[in-house]
């Protein structure tokens, strides 16, 4: 059996919970700034994607354009 008091026990708990909310907001803005990022990233993919089908479809279209 542990021999801590009770107010010992309860203030441990009471730090814990405060470095639980501190890490809980640094995990909080860490996420926000991935958030960022990945929306950066997909908006980039979406891009190259439009303008390698863009490309795509004008090399088709000269090609056919050029055989007739």
């Amino acid at each position: 059996m542990d021999t801590r008091s009770l107010k010992a026990i309860a203030s441990e708990m009471e730090a814990h919970e405060r470095e639980c909310v501190v890490y809980r907001e640094m995990t909080k803005s860490a996420i926000k700034g991935l958030e960022y990022r990945i929306k950066r990233l997909e908006l980039l993919i979406w891009g190259s994607s439009a303008t390698i089908i863009g490309i795509m479809v004008t090399v088709i279209l000269s090609l056919l354009s050029w055989k007739m």
